[in-house]
């Protein structure tokens, strides 16, 4: 799996500060666990979503027409400890894309708003499509395919 982020997206986010990395960084991880991922959490004491149990790895099925059916192999799983490269791979999409596109403001909680004003307090929504925290590139998307309960890419089944 390549990285998609461009040359551009790249050196824009080396011109920003240490700050600013990592609060695009933090805000990216707070947006990802939002997510409704497959399995269950590890430990009952963890803070983030990942790591999981019971995640099965996407693609892993291996058909073995000896015995006649598809044959799961044994480390077709992730383990209890690991975090799967897609997930890492989209905190670090959304992350460039949080500091890199948004001028800073999506980092401050204030993304869903066209306008804002502190004298008298007058504040005006952004309607125009996706609220801020909801605002995520595709490839963030592409990269959760198969790890989630529902979302792009992924099919929702409801028992009738």
């Amino acid at each position: 799996m390549e990285a998609m982020i461009s040359s551009t997206d790249v050196s824009k986010w080396s011109t920003g500060t240490d700050d600013t990395r990592n609060r695009a960084l933090a805000a990216a991880a707070q947006r990802l666990d939002r997510e409704r991922f497959l399995g269950a959490r590890a430990t009952d004491t963890q803070a983030l979503q990942w790591p999981r149990t019971g995640v099965r790895k996407p693609d892993t099925y291996v058909n073995t027409y000896s015995t006649g059916f598809p044959f799961r192999i044994s480390e077709d799983y992730f383990t209890d400890t690991e975090v799967p490269d897609q997930v890492q791979r989209a905190q670090v999409e959304l992350a460039v894309y949080l500091k890199n596109n948004a001028d800073g403001i999506s980092l401050s909680g204030l993304e869903d708003y066209k306008r804002v004003k502190l004298g008298n307090i007058e504040v005006e929504p952004d309607k125009t499509g996706a609220v801020g925290a909801d605002r995520v590139p595709p490839m963030f998307e592409r990269y959760l395919t198969g790890l989630r309960i529902s979302g792009p890419g992924n099919i929702g089944i409801k028992r009738s």
